[in-house]
């Protein structure tokens, strides 16, 4: 389980940031609440993250606090 991050910023979708941990980028999917709170690109940005399995899709989801990754874990 990949239950935080710590990297830089690298970009910015719709709904979605890819954060590089270590030369690894990593798409991590958000509320556009927590994307709205994210520091410019090339900033150091920490996700409390949720990786979830399914059985055509694998997904990263990252929230700015541990209340937000606990909510959408109950509403998993």
């Amino acid at each position: 389980m990949i239950a935080s991050l710590h990297g830089t910023l690298e970009s910015m979708g719709s709904d979605w940031a890819i954060i590089n941990v270590n030369g690894i980028g990593l798409q991590v999917y958000m509320p556009t609440s927590t994307l709205s709170t994210l520091s410019t690109i090339g900033e150091e940005v920490h996700l409390h993250t949720r990786l979830v399995l399914r059985e055509d899709n694998v997904a990263l989801y990252g929230f700015t606090t541990p209340e937000e990754l606990e909510l959408f874990q109950i509403l998993l």
